[in-house]
């Protein structure tokens, strides 16, 4: 019980006023009478009605105080309150749209099914009134087709669920995982409204722990699904490539044939090769490995140095075409060929160049060209070095580094001062942020001469020595180049980690690659590099041109796509890449550990009583049973 208005209880006091009157009250009165005769007779009826006569003033008090009592709660006005719930005959049904869901059984996707059992539950669940439907898709991104949906609009939610079955007839699907968490978030919204509300989940994913949703399996008895999961090759220590293919065998036991098609062998364009291997799968062991080694390829005309395009496929007639061919590119690197022009060779950029070539092997086919100062090129190359000894104009094709600079090129854009000696424990410092001089503390670099720079329009001041700039770099549309002042020779700059730290940035930031790996996930964002100033994108997902790089791009559609970029001396180049399906999606029951906990928080409603009518009505009773006794009293 609540009291709406507490302060009535103040009523209460009546009954201490009502106490203290009885308290108060004279019961006897001292009377002069002349005789005590008159009352001899009735001292007899007098003495019976004594016991009555209390009882009665009792009941009279007791009375008294319930009529006050009702009268001061009737003030505080009383409620009783207590909690009904809303209708539980109310559903959010979810459809998981993964790719997982359009594997084929008796002419009908799974997604198809589940489409169709919705509508059925939509049906059973609008034949009471009180019937309300939410529908959630779980595609790429959670999305609600219709919220708390009643009968009476039941023909706007059978269109819907009309319009999404039409559309993946047409070919709208989503190709990735679905978004379950999402979905759970937008089930949480009516479960603000209705925490009676069921959940059910129409999917072929098996949930260890389902939480409070309930799972409806759209799996059919003829599912079964063979996969091409992956496909790496290796590179192996003799150069030549072996292939791991790893195949999914899911719904049968039965052998596999898994055929490769590669092209473009051994720089050879119109080279092509085909090898196949039958591996026997059973629902014990349904994922196994096979490797393509050399002695296979051997039996077909010799080991494999480079490859254009690796296509591996299997024939199958399962449930889900989309995960039977997988494409492999990367096996032609692509070239950057380096100059290195000195007067008398330098160890120092002689050991950070050769180690180009092999720590960045799995990238790029890099060769570098020692050559003197006086038969420098000035075209041709992608990296340029130029130590003591300069050319007579800058090159504009690649990226230029000018080391201790005797003069200033036509075209750099700098103008050199004079050469100084400073004593050899002279520190450098630091300048402008720039991602060559990434982790490198200048104070840490020693110096005993350097040239100053008297002019450098366009270029960023990178290291100081006593507030004149030693280290600077220039980016823009028409050159690349960075300016080294100091002797390395009479330095401590070449001796210490940082000046490879500053090579290998200088590398990565000027020279990047376009792409990180060859194969992707449908659902990943990858970035892509350019080492000019744009690219553009082609496949079957679109086409993308991106006028700033790095750039961003998130694959929605598996299938190939072809890199398409201009570097610094306009010359196209062109690499590929292959996106596959999920792993898990080609599964035709996978097992995940659980799925995300619903939050229920308390909707029932508080439906209150006054109860001021029935005290009132007791206040009357009360009333009536004092007046009755009253009457009593005076018979």
């Amino acid at each position: 019980m609540t009291l709406l208005l507490p302060l009535g209880l103040l009523g209460l006091v009546s009954l201490l006023i009502l106490l203290l009157i009885y308290i108060l009250r004279p019961n006897y009165q001292q009377k002069l009478v002349s005789s005590t005769f008159i009352w001899k007779l009735s001292l007899k009826y007098k003495k019976n009605r004594i016991p009555i006569s209390k009882l009665r003033n009792i009941l009279l008090i007791i009375c008294q105080l319930l009529l006050l009592t009702s009268l001061a709660l009737m003030m505080a006005q009383p409620v009783i309150g207590h909690r009904t719930n809303l209708s539980d005959n109310e559903k959010i049904a979810i459809i998981d749209a993964s790719v997982n869901m359009q594997m084929v059984s008796d002419n009908e996707t799974r997604l198809q099914r589940a489409i169709s059992e919705v509508r059925t539950l939509a049906e059973q669940t609008f034949a009471n009134e009180d019937g309300i439907m939410t529908v959630i898709v779980a595609g790429e991104k959670a999305e609600t087709l219709v919220s708390r949906c009643e009968a009476s609009n039941s023909e706007e939610l059978y269109t819907k669920l009309l319009q999404l079955n039409d559309s993946l007839t047409q070919g709208a699907v989503w190709h990735g995982s679905a978004d379950i968490d999402g979905a759970a978030k937008f089930a949480e919204e009516v479960l603000k409204v209705n925490s009676q509300a069921e959940v059910l989940l129409y999917t072929c994913t098996n949930y260890i722990d389902t939480s409070t949703f309930t799972v409806v399996d759209m799996s059919h008895p003829d599912d079964w699904n063979v996969a091409i999961l992956n496909v790496t090759p290796i590179f192996g220590d003799n150069n030549t490539y072996t292939v791991d293919v790893e195949v999914g065998c899911y719904g049968q036991s039965m052998p596999v044939e898994i055929v490769m098609d590669i092209s473009g062998i051994n720089g050879e364009t119109s080279a092509t090769r085909q090898v196949s291997k039958t591996e026997y799968f059973t629902e014990a062991e349904s994922v196994k490995t096979v490797t393509f080694a050399e002695d296979d390829f051997a039996g077909s005309g010799g080991a494999i140095y480079s490859y254009q395009q690796i296509s591996v496929s299997i024939g199958a007639n399962d449930c889900l075409e989309l995960d039977n061919t997988f494409n492999v590119y990367g096996g032609t690197k692509p070239s950057i060929k380096i100059q290195y022009a000195s007067a008398g060779g330098n160890k120092f950029y002689r050991g950070v160049l050769g180690r180009f070539r092999n720590d960045f092997k799995d990238r790029w086919n890099i060769t570098v060209d020692e050559v003197d100062s006086s038969e420098a090129k000035t075209e041709g190359y992608d990296l340029y070095v130029f130590e003591h000894l300069m050319p007579d104009v800058t090159p504009t094709d690649g990226v230029v580094i000018f080391s201790n600079p005797d003069k200033a090129p036509a075209g750099s854009g700098f103008e050199l001062g004079s050469s100084y000696t400073v004593d050899s424990s002279s520190t450098l410092s630091n300048g402008q942020l720039h991602e060559i001089t990434k982790f490198i503390d200048a104070s840490i670099v020693t110096i005993a001469q350097y040239t100053t720079v008297l002019s450098s329009e366009g270029y960023q001041e990178l290291f100081y020595f006593e507030g004149r700039p030693v280290l600077l770099v220039k980016e823009d549309d028409a050159s690349k180049i960075v300016l080294m002042t100091i002797d390395l020779n009479r330095s401590n700059f070449s001796i210490t980690p940082y000046f490879s730290v500053m090579m290998y940035n200088l590398f990565n930031y000027f020279i990047p690659s376009t792409l990180t790996d060859y194969s992707f996930e449908v659902g990943e964002t990858i970035t892509l590099n350019a080492r000019g100033e744009n690219l553009t994108v082609n496949g079957d997902g679109g086409n993308f041109t991106f006028e700033t790089v790095p750039a961003s791009l998130y694959l929605t559609t598996p299938g190939n796509y072809t890199v398409v970029q201009t570097d610094m001396s306009n010359t196209p180049v062109v690499e590929q890449f292959f996106v596959r399906l999920p792993y898990s999606e080609s599964n035709i029951a996978p097992i995940v550990d659980r799925l995300p906990a619903l939050q229920r928080e308390d909707t029932s409603v508080v439906v209150t009583q006054k109860l001021a009518i029935w005290l009132g009505a007791a206040a009357l009773l009360f009333l009536c049973i004092e007046w009755l006794l009253h009457t009593r009293e005076n018979i």
